[in-house]
């Protein structure tokens, strides 16, 4: 195999590769290809390396690299240039995981390196930024270091016997837990092509092309983004695809000035760029956060009108993740846009309106956003004729019906995983994967109709038409899951069509109209929080009798 060196081949402990990544001796190539791993993945490594399985090899190509600024998940390095710089060929989503993870903080935002030991229930779990920490829950980051582990220890005397044993086990197999690595040297690419095809790999392998386009493309320097690159990185978010517009409308916002500018002219440099797409990629998993946790919108398919993604990446970018008041408001100010209109003006002007009325303090930005709706909202009813997933009000029933938790009223298999009978549509990945198919999810219950009322929230299943589903022995619940009870089905039986649609229609427009109203909260006082006013009050009074 001429034209690179036997591949060398050493076992490295976690400490000494995570020692690697911050000195800048491993290198990935900045090849606009994202980091597609999922939380269920992190968690499934760390409980491997608990139990001791293998995670399968790494793949290194020694050559030179310059001094550079450098990305492991949110960790940021500025790095010297190396003679001997390690580039990784194949391990990068086991690689950034790990080192992501094992240098997390209790700031970290993304969710796949915010790994803990869950003391109570034996495994590993990810946990949403924002969420309280239970006290049962070990950051990975500090099981992997045996100075912040004690003192963990020591703030938690109530830890049982049992317990303090399972942090000592997390810790030993963090500490000793060793990755066949293989080093080669050489500018054979072919020979390099053929080592990789034989290697067993753990986790979603990348494609050939794509690793050596990228390590020849530019593998010294860094690499200018652009909308597609981003495109790429926010699709990982298990979001939607995101149109390259939208993603320039939201670095645009992000940087702030007029949204609609022409961005050829934008940037000063490679370096500039990278930093602009960077900043907006970490906005948007922000903003994708609010819109599932929040605004209860789980993907860019049932997102009613595009502009809130540039607008809430500027809120992000400026502020944080939304919260507390802020959030509150926000919240209101999507649901609210979303029955009302939020771009009366047209897109152009409403964006460049909206995305401007975000600075200086995050709960006045988002009254000012509540402002600039138009008035009316509040006279709003459920329009169930809205069927298509192109119009803004059927996403709005969609969502309504989804806020029921329907189940599903068969077993159902999609993209290889099987869902039973009985599972909630909207926990699982089921969801997401039959919007990302363009599926519409709305089941017909019987031909003609085509009316919400005729509508079920239910991947295909047995048959064209749900009328044979809900013909089956289900539980009051589950028929509440859907807006029906006994007397619906028995109105269906008895070919009392009209009736059935007639008192379905009635409980849809009250399950919708309940939904919106419990996010847009009209008639409720927007602005400062009440109680802070009077917290405020309380210690101006206080300092004054001082």
């Amino acid at each position: 195999m001429a034209g690179v060196t036997k591949p060398k081949v050493t076992r490295e402990d976690l400490s000494r590769l995570l020692q690697w990544t911050r000195e800048g001796r491993i290198r990935i190539p900045q090849f606009q290809r994202s980091y597609r791993w999922e939380p269920l993945d992190a968690e499934r490594l760390f409980d491997s390396i608990l139990r001791g399985y293998p995670i399968g090899n790494l793949l290194m190509w020694r050559k030179p690299a310059p001094a550079d600024e450098i990305y492991f998940g949110e960790l940021r390095l500025a790095v010297p240039a190396l003679s001997d710089a390690l580039w990784v060929v194949d391990g990068q989503q086991r690689l950034t995981t790990l080192v992501g993870a094992l240098s997390a903080s209790g700031e970290t935002v993304d969710r796949r390196f915010r790994i803990f030991y869950d003391l109570q229930q034996g495994k590993f779990v990810s946990v949403s930024h924002g969420r309280r920490i239970e006290d049962h829950l070990l950051p990975v980051w500090v099981a992997g270091d045996n100075r912040r582990l004690l003192a963990w220890q020591r703030k938690r005397p109530w830890l049982t016997e049992e317990e303090f044993d399972q942090c000592d086990a997390v810790a030993s197999a963090l500490r000793t837990y060793e990755i066949p690595m293989y080093e080669i040297e050489g500018d054979d690419e072919q020979a390099l092509t053929e080592i990789f095809d034989r290697m067993n790999t753990f986790g979603k392998r990348l494609k050939r092309a794509e690793i050596f386009k990228a390590l020849h493309s530019a593998p010294l320097g860094l690499q200018p983004s652009d909308p597609e690159a981003l495109r790429d990185r926010v699709s990982a978010f298990g979001f939607g695809d995101l149109s390259p517009q939208l993603l320039m409308q939201s670095v645009m916002a992000v940087r702030g000035g007029k949204v609609d500018r022409d961005f050829r002219q934008e940037f000063t440099s490679d370096a500039d760029r990278h930093s602009a797409f960077t900043r907006t990629e970490k906005a948007i998993r922000l903003v994708v956060e609010f819109l599932r946790e929040e605004a209860g919108i789980p993907h860019v398919r049932l997102l009613p009108y595009a502009l809130f993604v540039p607008v809430l990446a500027r809120y992000a970018a400026l502020f944080g993740r939304p919260e507390g008041r802020g959030a509150e408001l926000l919240r209101r100010w999507v649901w609210r846009g979303a029955v009302g209109g939020a771009a009366p003006q047209g897109n152009t002007v409403a964006l460049r309106r909206n995305a401007s009325a975000v600075e200086g303090d995050p709960v006045a930005s988002a009254n000012r956003l509540l402002q600039l709706l138009p008035p009316g909202g509040e006279r709003w009813r459920p329009d169930l004729t809205q069927t298509a997933l192109n119009r803004a009000q059927a996403k709005v029933n969609v969502l309504g019906l989804l806020s029921q938790h329907p189940v599903l009223l068969c077993d159902i298999t999609s993209e290889g995983s099987s869902y039973a009978r009985g599972t909630r549509v909207d926990q699982t990945r089921l969801l997401v994967d039959s919007l990302n198919q363009g599926a519409s999810l709305l089941l017909p219950v019987l031909p003609g109709d085509r009316s919400m009322a005729n509508r079920l929230v239910h991947p295909a299943g047995a048959g064209e038409q749900g009328k044979s589903l809900l013909l089956g022995d289900h539980p009051e619940a589950v028929l509440r899951s859907h807006c029906l009870d006994e007397e619906s089905l028995e109105l269906l039986q008895r070919g009392q069509l009209r009736d059935f649609l007639e008192r379905r229609a009635a409980a849809a427009q009250g399950v919708i109209s309940h939904h919106v109203q419990s996010m847009a909260l009209w008639g409720f006082a927007d602005g400062p929080d009440p109680e802070a006013w009077f917290e405020d009050s309380r210690s101006w009074g206080d300092n004054d009798a001082a």
